[in-house]
């Protein structure tokens, strides 16, 4: 995250709707990819209509007229606003979306509001009503589909515990599912030969290795070829967890050199860095009695995975 500053020169924060210094206004510009502060405390600012909904977001209306952000008006779905339980839920999902949404716009890729949507909806499987209201988190041609309840941390912790995972977070869930989207704008025949190399070939049947995965567990070398257990059900998993690590490792990253903790113009890669600076994080972690902060060990097959992410990126961009 890139540091941000007031108008009076207070630093600010990504989802600041204030600066607490001189008390003006602010709101974050999608395009300029900056913190808006208005002119002089009262004047205004062009608000996203969620300003003033549960969601209180602190961005700038986006291109057109519908009076939304650019993330905002990527949420097709929302969960039902007669449960008050979802109004936090709602905040929470929308909260993430601009992390993830940020993440995109820093790496130059597109976000087209007409192939790429959001719903966040409500698991009603306690309901004996609603038999078939039951939300699986996923990605289906453009729609990134979240279960609200992955917004609680009680129910996101239970289902932590119960797929094994060192890690579950609802912007972790984005990144991953925005990775399925992206395999297509990034990979072609230009270099799809070398993906397929690293990660295997996507198009063998999802369907059959996911039963394998759960009916058998993950492969048992998995430690050593993947980021996660669950990144060796199917090479699209393996491309969209590599994907997620991505734009973990970008935002650190980013944030480190944004506040002078790394110069990258010292000797040594992206790899090199990173390594250093989480293995420090998880000290500083385990010294306060938390777990970890990134609890993934960065294999070097797992690192040239990611590295082929990252040239895809750039190449997309070139």
């Amino acid at each position: 995250m890139k540091i941000m500053k007031c108008r009076c020169g207070q630093q600010v924060y990504f989802n600041n709707h204030q600066c607490v210094n001189c008390g003006r206004q602010l709101a974050f510009n999608s395009d300029k990819l900056e913190m808006q502060a208005e002119q002089q405390p009262g004047t205004g600012l062009p608000y996203c209509l969620n300003r003033t909904t549960a969601v209180r977001c602190n961005w700038m209306p986006g291109a057109g007229a519908t009076g939304y952000c650019l993330s905002c008006g990527l949420s097709h779905t929302i969960p039902s606003l007669s449960n008050p339980e979802n109004f936090e839920r709602w905040r929470k999902l929308e909260l993430a979306k601009r992390q993830l949404i940020y993440d995109l716009l820093r790496l130059g890729l597109p976000v087209d509001a007409t192939r790429l949507r959001f719903e966040f909806k409500e698991d009603r499987r306690t309901n004996p009503n609603m038999s078939d209201a039951h939300v699986t988190t996923g990605h289906a041609v453009g729609v990134i589909t979240v279960n609200a309840a992955e917004a609680d941390e009680v129910f996101r912790e239970e289902m932590r515990q119960a797929m094994n995972e060192p890690w579950r977070t609802l912007v972790g869930h984005l990144r991953h599912e925005s990775g399925h989207y992206y395999f297509h704008e990034l990979v072609d025949d230009k270099n799809r030969a070398e993906c397929r190399d690293l990660f295997g070939d996507e198009t063998i049947d999802y369907d059959t290795a996911l039963t394998r995965y759960y009916d058998n567990g993950p492969q048992a070398d998995w430690p050593a070829q993947f980021i996660s257990a669950y990144a060796s059900a199917h090479p699209a998993e393996d491309w969209a967890e590599c994907w997620a690590h991505y734009l973990h490792i970008r935002a650190v990253l980013e944030v480190a050199v944004e506040t002078e903790i790394l110069d990258f113009d010292q000797e040594g890669s992206w790899y090199k860095h990173f390594v250093e600076l989480v293995l420090a994080l998880n000290e500083i972690m385990r010294a306060l009695g938390l777990p970890d902060a990134y609890p993934f060990v960065l294999t070097e097959p797992v690192a040239m995975k990611i590295e082929f992410v990252h040239r895809a990126v750039t190449r997309r961009n070139d």
